[in-house]
């Protein structure tokens, strides 16, 4: 895994099976979700790189996640449509071997370790991050930056990829929507994604995910969390992180 200089980072994991989950980021400002017993808390995380993996702990009171982020392949430089590089960003899928603190309990899941060169948040009104877990070492991932005063989708510079091993291929055109509760936290989302040279008159031409919330939290700036994902059919763990001015 590349250990080299970055500006900004996010983490995550989780088990659906388990109910038990993570996300942690330094973005502009650090924060951390933490998901256990079908809820989640706000909380703060400390990170250890060493070698070919990530050593993430996020901790909520007494309650605490240790990980170790295994990453499948060596991190995958996104880049977008025309070659554009937004921010500097690599992703690497990981195997997550988790623990949970004072017990006995361990388990496998999928998770992933995103990185920036550039802030993705400098001079931006909002910024998102998903990374959504769809089977066999496979990653949906999308961005989307609005300027400051944008207040609808439809404003923000939006990309995507799929992951698959060391191949990142970019979709032409990402679409999201989100629904919000009544504290402005997501509570579902939605990615209709075409690729290139598809067919935008057969809506069977786009892959689609849909997300609801397994726990939100808010977190400085952001708010953030993981969801129940439906990819195409495929169901996983996802994240998604919002950041705003």
């Amino acid at each position: 895994m590349n250990g080299g200089e970055r500006s900004a980072i996010a983490c995550g994991f989780g088990d659906l099976a388990a109910g038990i989950g993570g996300l942690a980021w330094d973005i502009g400002e650090p924060g951390a979700v933490l998901l256990s017993d079908g809820e989640a808390r706000r909380a703060t995380f400390a990170i250890e790189e060493g070698g070919d993996a990530v050593a993430l702990e996020i901790a909520a009171g007494e309650a605490k996640l240790e990980a170790t982020l295994a990453p499948h392949t060596t991190e995958v430089p996104l880049v977008g449509r025309g070659g554009n590089d937004p921010h500097g960003l690599t992703f690497a899928a990981c195997v997550a071997e988790v623990r949970v603190a004072g017990g006995n309990q361990t388990f496998r899941c999928p998770g992933y370790v995103a990185r920036w060169s550039a802030d993705p948040t400098e001079g931006a009104g909002t910024f998102r991050q998903i990374a959504v877990e769809r089977g066999g070492e496979s990653f949906v991932i999308a961005t989307a930056v609005g300027d400051p005063g944008s207040t609808a989708h439809g404003d923000e510079r939006t990309s995507g990829w799929v992951l698959e091993g060391e191949s990142a291929t970019p979709f032409e055109e990402v679409l999201v929507s989100t629904q919000y509760d009544g504290s402005e936290l997501p509570t579902r989302f939605g990615l209709e994604l075409w690729p290139e040279d598809s067919d935008h008159t057969s809506r069977a031409a786009a892959s689609r995910v849909s997300g609801s919330s397994l726990g939100v939290v808010e977190a400085g700036r952001a708010s953030a969390g993981l969801f129940r994902c439906h990819t195409d059919g495929t169901e996983g763990v996802g994240s998604y992180l919002i950041c705003r001015p």
